[in-house]
């Protein structure tokens, strides 16, 4: 009976890793971090071994996007008297409405407003690059976000690259972010 448990056990992992691995795949490096990819929507990305993935969605059908969501190791903040851990996502879509930069910043914009209707949400432009944005959100509670986003339409896909923190950890992991961002690969 326990070999036939056994059995079981290692042809239903095999076909596990084989599904997984047809839209999405995380492969271990020692030395870089860990391989996320979405074949799906093309985009791939090394992930240093002290995030945490919080969650992802490969292919949503009914949205037609995908989002991974990671959390950075917490850092203390003087300004907040805490702990924080910040994120980085990445953001896919292929939807008709999404067919440029500016109509996906415009979508993101509405999105987060939308989600938060009695914020104040300031968007603006970074001088170091043209694909960047700066995001500034102050909720009613006066609870302060600041984030950036990296933007970018191709090949009839959406993508935003971004980075949330609190005004006490943004610069604390701005670094950090800008390394993520340089070894995204969209293809």
């Amino acid at each position: 009976m326990k070999k036939i448990w056994i059995i079981a056990f290692i042809g239903l992992t095999v076909i596990a890793q084989a599904y997984g691995q047809t839209n999405t795949t995380e492969q271990a490096n020692e030395k870089t971090g860990i391989i996320y990819e979405n074949t799906v929507y093309r985009f791939k990305a090394t992930i240093p071994g002290s995030w945490r993935l919080h969650g992802h969605v490969i292919n949503d059908t009914r949205y037609n996007m995908a989002i991974a969501d990671w959390g950075l190791p917490k850092v203390y903040s003087e300004v907040e008297k805490t702990e924080i851990e910040n994120s980085v996502s990445i953001v896919a879509y292929r939807r008709k409405e999404i067919n440029s930069v500016d109509r996906l910043i415009q979508f993101e914009y509405e999105r987060y407003k939308g989600n938060s209707p009695t914020s104040k949400i300031i968007l603006e432009e970074d001088k170091t690059s043209p694909n960047a944005r700066i995001l500034n959100i102050t909720q009613s509670t006066g609870i302060q976000f600041k984030g950036k986003w990296y933007i970018y339409f191709q090949n009839d896909i959406g993508y935003v690259i971004a980075f949330m923190a609190t005004p006490g950890t943004y610069e604390k992991n701005l670094n950090v972010f800008e390394e993520f961002h340089e070894n995204v690969e969209l293809y």
